[in-house]
């Protein structure tokens, strides 16, 4: 595929044609949005609350989740509802557990009780090599229609490690839903591996959708100073962090290699200056994909188009107008939620609907 790369300050700001409307709120730093079958809306707070909000009615917090270690960066990050919910009440979250000193993320599998609100039937079915810094933790989960959960891992400024196929960190990686590794996971045979990796070589990915369409996974992530990416995660793939980068060292130095190697992935686009990009959501119809991704350092709503592989639009909607963007998702009604990362952050809404508010603010910008 095509790399791309266009400097953030050539996008037109659309945000006085977005209609937004806010769903709920105060939230204390909000990470991760997921619906329920029944219209409900899961929202996690890194602070370590759940909160089950009915949209312009009540905001109520879930009991039972587990303790995570609040800090820094740290915290209850991502919340993602099993397919088949309806039927299981299965939900998952990702969290920090462990202490200042040495940390891990896990991932918990519970019965979500929406009478009693309360998670019940706990069990952790995850638990990564454990850290000294808590930054960079990635955590980002899907949970797909045949049973297989992935989760996105930073390198937690332990950049060689991004490399090392015996650490956890700066992968994503995939498991079933049960905790159990599928015998067709690309390193399973190989000596030393964690059997868990699918991809190696990342920073810090805090973005991950799966087109259900093509049943392709898409990833991105924060690059270092400049370098963020937007990737097509293919199975046993190296993404080349820290050998190679699009960014530079917070010095200014140049990192590793350069920015490209024989046996390492190119990302379909790259960001410079940085966006710190957070939150993705895919749409995709016939050979069109639509992109729509938060932005923390940008401040943005970011809406990339892509057609028959290639970036034809790509726009920064609602720039600086309500802060930083840390998870944005697409409803079962086709609706576009997202949520700000402050302290006391709120759940949007585009209003009326993703297409009809593109369509109020169209104004693309051709590559």
């Amino acid at each position: 595929m095509t790399e791309n790369h266009h400097d953030e300050s050539s996008y037109p700001n659309t945000a006085a044609e977005i209609p937004v409307a806010q769903v709920a709120g105060p939230f204390e730093f909000p990470w991760s949005i997921s619906f329920l079958p029944d219209g409900l809306v899961l929202v996690s707070e890194r602070a370590g609350r759940l909160q089950l909000v009915d949209p312009g009615h009540s905001t109520s917090e879930i009991a039972g989740v587990p303790t995570v270690l609040y800090h820094d960066q740290a915290g209850l990050l991502d919340v993602a509802v099993d397919p088949g919910f309806a039927a299981n009440g299965t939900v998952y979250l990702s969290y920090v557990h462990g202490n200042i000193g040495s940390s891990s993320v896990r991932v918990l599998k519970a019965k979500l009780d929406q009478q009693d609100r309360r998670l019940t039937e706990q069990q952790v079915i995850f638990e990564s090599t454990p850290s000294t810094i808590t930054q960079l933790f990635g955590g980002r989960i899907v949970v797909t229609a045949n049973r297989h959960l992935f989760l996105t891992l930073g390198d937690r400024w332990q950049l060689e490690r991004a490399q090392d196929l015996s650490q956890h960190n700066g992968k994503i990686i995939r498991i079933r839903t049960d905790g159990s590794v599928p015998a067709d996971n690309p390193f399973v045979a190989v000596h030393g591996a964690r059997p868990e990796i699918w991809t190696y070589g990342h920073r810090n990915p805090q973005g991950l959708a799966l087109d259900d369409r093509t049943n392709e996974l898409w990833s991105h992530e924060h690059g270092p100073l400049g370098g963020d990416e937007l990737n097509l995660i293919v199975a046993g793939r190296n993404y080349g962090w820290p050998v190679i980068t699009q960014g530079l060292d917070y010095s200014g130095n140049p990192i590793g290699e350069g920015t490209a190697k024989v046996g390492m992935e190119q990302p379909l686009h790259f960001w410079t200056p940085a966006i710190a990009p957070s939150g993705l959501a895919l749409e995709s119809t016939g050979d069109v994909g639509v992109f729509w991704i938060g932005a923390l350092q940008g401040e943005a709503l970011v809406r990339i188009e892509m057609e028959d592989g290639q970036i034809v639009s790509n726009e920064q909607l609602l720039q600086h107008e309500l802060g930083r963007i840390r998870d944005v998702r697409i409803s079962p009604g086709g609706d576009l939620y997202f949520v700000t990362d402050s302290p006391t952050g709120a759940l949007y809404r585009l209003q009326p609907t993703v297409a009809q508010a593109w369509k109020l603010g169209s104004r693309r910008h051709r590559l």
